[in-house]
């Protein structure tokens, strides 16, 4: 099962380090999970600072605003490390060279995270192949994208859930506070009605 996040799409202008996706699954306690991905260049570097196999805390992602949600103080294993580059396979973009600058798969509990440095929306299975995981054999993937994420996973989810998380990039209006705004307005107040 894929569950996307719109909210937090950096091809949209989001941060992409939004935390409030990841936080529930974390929470949830779930296992054979993954997400892909977060943007934290600092935890990258602190990640390739410590080296592969040793358990550090961090601070994941949450640095750009209170709107995507706060940092998720958290103690993880670093299972993998790369520069980032891969060769996309998917039909999004098959063939074309891709450079996410250094990256780190992550392990809390059932779940593995991968951080970038560069801020990007998840396109792709390929990115979490490069980093050892096949997610054809996790039961959820988490991800940060609102349509391109398609050509890749559509084919091989069972399902595919969109959540409905605060952030930049949201379908949802609600989420925004408004000052200025003329009321009644759709979609804010259900019965505005607009005579001709």
């Amino acid at each position: 099962m894929v569950i996307n996040e719109p909210s937090d799409n950096a091809g949209g202008g989001a941060p992409s380090d939004g935390t409030h996706l990841l936080r529930a699954m974390l929470e949830a306690g779930l296992e054979n999970c993954c997400f892909g991905f977060i943007h934290d260049p600092a935890v990258v570097e602190q990640a390739h600072k410590a080296g592969v196999g040793r358990t550090v805390r961090v601070s994941l992602g949450g640095k750009y605003d209170k709107l995507h949600g706060d940092p998720l103080d958290i103690e993880v294993y670093v299972k993998c490390l790369t520069d980032g580059r891969f060769v996309m396979q998917s039909p999004m973009s098959r063939g074309l060279k891709v450079d996410l600058g250094r990256m780190a798969r992550l392990q809390v509990g059932g779940m593995d995270i991968l951080v970038s440095t560069v801020r990007t929306q998840t396109l792709s299975p390929d990115a979490f192949l490069l980093h050892g995981i096949d997610v054809m054999q996790c039961k959820i993937v988490g991800l940060k994208s609102i349509q391109h994420f398609r050509a890749g996973f559509q084919p091989i989810a069972k399902a595919i859930i969109t959540a409905d998380t605060p952030g930049l990039t949201t379908r949802n209006v609600t989420y925004y506070p408004r000052r200025n705004t003329p009321r009644p307005i759709w979609p804010l107040d259900k019965d505005a009605y607009y005579p001709d």
